[in-house]
């Protein structure tokens, strides 16, 4: 009796221990559900709704990670850069930032020493192979790297493929072929150059796009500040054929009096014939959806020895804050630079990989073309002046632009100018 007591009791005593094993399995779980590592994320650098859009596809997907999306870089560009580096040296700011401008944004946020050396990542991950070494460079400082570049932009000149071919025009491929087509259109009563600078924008980077068509690379050293503006007569060059479209009258009138989006009005209106833009016109140009069907070519090189064909660069980068838990933070950046997520993003929000993926054929003819030509290209774009000047000599570069297409300034007077704020800037800092 004794003996089977005994027995009875253990039994039950096991019992009760497996019960309450696999409640507290149960328990446990519940609580590694709701321990989600969170990473606060202030922008993923691809904008408006489709950040919202990356965040809830990601957290639906996982369970032990969760962004975080707080939208708070809502200033302008200066306002937000200084947001971020204020915030990062407080440790109180994004784990995993996007949109980050390269260059010398990049440099000032590596400098407050809460930027994550990327470089060990690089070469674990095979990241490394992805990314086209000129794109590497950009987000290298001092020999490590710091930053994934995370979209390509490329500019060039987008048509009306509609007028086009009832003036029975041909698409240009040289400087003088482009040229006969601005006059034929001028005199059907079109204009073939859009522009408007009202407000700065884009007007140091219309600039550059003619003086990197002319001068090359040779112009990239000028940005540097290695080689005197006034040195480049390449430069120059390019900068009065720039110049040439308003003094010739191939320009709309007025360009200092309307803004970047009102001038897109005059050619989704087809009063211009042309525009230069880049690959966020293609979304710009679906909602506006024109009564014709929009075409690209590369702008025809103003010397035909340059060894850069189009102005362009990274358009933002990803960083990761040195106070971030590491495991969660690349597991979102993981997720972010993998091929599913970069198609998705070239497919619904027309955005060009930095890394190299295969472009699928079935998707937006004119996106199929930028896409696949700008990853042809890659080693020929000439980057945004913004990644080699100081943020204050690109804005004087933007008002100096405004003063020579307002005549106040000939392209030889520019080029003195921005030698003088150039050099002023770089000897005070």
């Amino acid at each position: 009796m004794t003996e089977n007591r005994y027995s009875r009791r253990v039994k039950k005593l096991a019992l009760f221990i497996m019960v309450a094993a696999l409640l507290g399995s149960l328990s446990l779980g519940a609580v590694v559900a709701q321990d989600a590592t969170d990473i606060l994320v202030w922008s993923l650098g691809y904008g408006g709704d489709y950040d919202d859009t990356l965040v809830e596809r990601f957290n639906e997907a996982n369970d032990d990670v969760q962004i975080t999306f707080e939208d708070v870089l809502t200033g302008t560009f200066t306002e937000n850069n200084q947001k971020v580096r204020i915030a990062l040296e407080n440790e109180a700011g994004p784990h995993v930032l996007g949109g980050v401008d390269v260059g010398a944004n990049l440099q000032a946020l590596v400098s407050t020493g809460q930027v994550r050396d990327l470089t060990e990542y690089y070469r674990a991950s095979g990241l490394i192979d992805r990314i086209p070494p000129n794109l590497l460079a950009q987000v290298t400082v001092e020999g490590r790297i710091y930053a994934i570049p995370q979209n390509m932009e490329s500019v060039g000149i987008f048509y009306n493929k509609d007028l086009f071919a009832e003036m029975e025009l041909d698409v240009p491929s040289e400087w003088a072929e482009y040229i006969d087509v601005l006059e034929a259109v001028k005199d059907a009563g079109y204009y073939g150059y859009t522009m408007g600078l009202a407000g700065g924008w884009p007007s140091a980077l219309m600039a550059s796009m003619f003086m990197y068509s002319s001068a090359g690379s040779e112009y990239i050293d000028v940005l540097s500040g290695t080689q005197p503006w006034t040195d480049c007569d390449n430069c120059l060059d390019g900068l009065n054929a720039f110049y040439g479209m308003v003094e010739n009258g191939y320009a709309n009138p007025e360009p200092l009096g309307i803004d970047y989006d009102q001038s897109l009005d005059l050619f989704y209106q087809g009063i211009n014939a042309m525009v230069l833009n880049g690959p966020w016109f293609i979304d710009a140009s679906v909602s506006a959806a024109p009564d014709f069907e929009i075409g690209f070519f590369y702008l025809p090189a103003v010397n035909p020895n340059t060894d850069i064909k189009t102005l362009g660069g990274i358009g933002g980068s990803i960083i990761i804050a040195e106070y971030a838990d590491v495991d969660a933070a690349f597991k979102v950046v993981d997720w972010l630079t993998s091929e599913a997520v970069a198609v998705q993003a070239l497919r619904e929000a027309f955005q060009l990989p930095a890394f190299s993926i295969e472009v699928p054929e079935d998707i937006d003819p004119l996106t199929y073309q930028i896409a696949s030509e700008t990853a042809a290209n890659v080693d020929k774009i000439g980057f945004w002046p913004v990644t080699y000047l100081p943020p204050k000599v690109f804005g004087d570069m933007n008002q100096i632009v405004q003063g020579m297409i307002g005549g106040m300034l000939t392209p030889e007077e520019f080029m003195s100018e921005m030698q003088e704020t150039h050099s002023t800037y770089l000897a005070e800092n």
